[in-house]
């Protein structure tokens, strides 16, 4: 049986959601990040990195979290969650790097200054985030002004990690309202069945 480390609070929910879209029965070991059993030799020997998520699915054991979900969705997708042509899929991967490259680091930034604060965050730090995601927002909200999916008009790991790391900001209090096609896409993505069953453990 496959088996995914990580828990709903960390990137590991992504890939859990890309499971249950999917059908596949799996085990859930439920790390938190930066936690003490991460650095765990046992842990360290599977993940190098002591992040999460980490999958194994027999022989192969798979850390980042985009890699775990285009393996999935390549292998036991059939379809469902990947796109039908090589251009579609050049798009994919086009998005995904970048709401990766541009996006996921101050969004995470953010998230940070708020969940580990010690205190009052750091409101420079959040406001530096916060200009670097004015810069590189409104190119992806025009991309969603008429579309309900990332890419090829359904619904594929692209968006499942995409709407993730976009919802962060929330957290450290981004207003969305500038990016309203932006917002209805996370809402959209947020609100999937298997989201929520990822939400309530299964």
């Amino acid at each position: 049986m496959i088996k995914v480390y990580g828990g709903v609070y960390s990137r590991a929910s992504m890939v859990m959601c890309a499971l249950e879209t999917l059908g596949l029965a799996y085990e859930n070991v439920p790390l938190m990040p930066r936690s003490e059993p991460t650095q765990s030799a046992e842990y360290l020997a599977l993940n190098p990195t002591g992040k999460l998520p980490t999958l194994v699915d027999g022989d192969l054991v798979l850390w980042e979290s985009q890699a775990i979900l285009f393996y999935l969705a390549r292998k036991y997708g059939a379809g469902l969650l990947w796109v039908d042509t090589l251009e579609q899929e050049a798009d994919l991967y086009r998005w995904s790097l970048y709401i990766s490259n541009q996006i996921e680091v101050p969004a995470l930034d953010m998230l940070l200054a708020v969940k580990y604060a010690d205190g009052e965050p750091d409101r420079q730090n959040i406001d530096a985030q916060r200009q670097l995601l004015d810069r590189f927002l409104p190119v992806l909200e025009s991309h969603l002004q008429d579309k309900e999916y990332l890419v090829g008009n359904k619904l594929t790991v692209a968006d499942l990690h995409g709407a993730m790391v976009i919802s962060w900001p929330k957290v450290a209090g981004f207003d969305y309202s500038d990016y309203p096609a932006i917002d209805r896409w996370v809402s959209r993505i947020q609100a999937l069945p298997a989201q929520e069953k990822v939400r309530q453990g299964g």
